[in-house]
């Protein structure tokens, strides 16, 4: 089984027109079965004013099509804890943290130096 009941997950929805927002959900797996999670979490929303990602003030349980094209699913580490979950915007990266020493980088490009 590729995920099971209590793993921890952050799902991207990848965006497909120009305009289209970052969305993220951040939860716990309570069921998966053939490429369909059902998961508990909550959903974070970028800010039009600030840029900032903020979460939305209530939990949903979703479920979701990990084989539609449209979600990045990132399995988490067994260890993080999901309560003090931040998306932090700074000098034009976007990093996924937990306040407990978890960084995960969501930066959709790599910026090269030019020689």
């Amino acid at each position: 089984m590729m995920l099971k009941e209590g793993d921890k997950i952050l799902v991207a929805q990848r965006r497909l027109f120009r305009g289209d927002q970052a969305r993220f959900f951040v939860g716990r797996v309570d069921a998966y079965e053939a490429g369909v999670v059902k998961a508990t979490g909550h959903t974070f929303v970028r800010d039009l004013i600030t840029g900032n990602l903020l979460e939305k003030a209530d939990g949903r349980t979703k479920i979701l099509s990990l084989s539609s094209g449209t979600l990045i699913v990132y399995q988490l580490p067994e260890g993080i804890f999901l309560d003090s979950i931040t998306f932090v915007v700074e000098d034009g990266s976007l990093s996924l943290r937990d306040g407990q020493g978890f960084v995960m980088n969501l930066t959709e490009f790599s910026r090269r130096s030019r020689v």
